[in-house]
């Protein structure tokens, strides 16, 4: 609240893919078996995390992406996944590759022209999240709860840093 209540809101989030959007790894487990179906415990977490993202979208948050994987393999969980609701339309930037996220990160920033300061990522990998706080201090880094069951609220209970109170929705 602090950083909105100065005009500083954030104005992109960013996501990892695999078990950050999608419970398993698609590289390894491949399009049928990662996991985000609302008719599964885990997968309905995933899926509400992505119906959040959804929602941002349509308040005016650029949502993106910055995984290390194969792009045609996640454009085609975008376009056809059954249980994908987040899709290509609410997806500003996408860093889908083998780089190092920090170099992907800075470039997300100089693409949408914003600052670094301005980027809120959301990673599984507590190596990712720590390099990324050690080397960008100025991008916001959360990390997808051990509990799984937590991940939403915090995802939402973090949602005030995209929001400037002078300019109510």
């Amino acid at each position: 609240f602090f950083m909105s209540a100065n005009g500083r809101s954030k104005k992109a989030l960013i996501f990892d893919c695999d078990n950050t959007l999608w419970q398993g790894i698609l590289g390894e487990d491949g399009f049928n078996g990662i996991e985000m179906s609302p008719e599964t415990k885990n997968g309905a977490i995933y899926r509400e995390i992505q119906s959040i993202a959804i929602s941002l979208s349509r308040r005016g948050v650029l949502i993106g992406l910055c995984s290390k994987n194969n792009l045609k393999d996640v454009d085609e969980v975008l376009a056809s996944h059954p249980d994908m609701v987040l899709r290509d339309k609410h997806i500003t930037i996408k860093k889908v590759n083998w780089s190092n996220k920090i170099i992907n990160l800075k470039e997300i920033s100089t693409e949408l022209n914003i600052g670094l300061d301005s980027l809120v990522f959301v990673d599984d990998s507590s190596f990712e999240v720590n390099l990324i706080r050690e080397q960008l201090p100025e991008i916001t880094v959360f990390q997808v709860p051990e509990r799984l069951y937590e991940y939403p609220k915090m995802i939402r209970e973090n949602i005030g840093l995209f929001y400037n109170p002078t300019h109510p929705l």
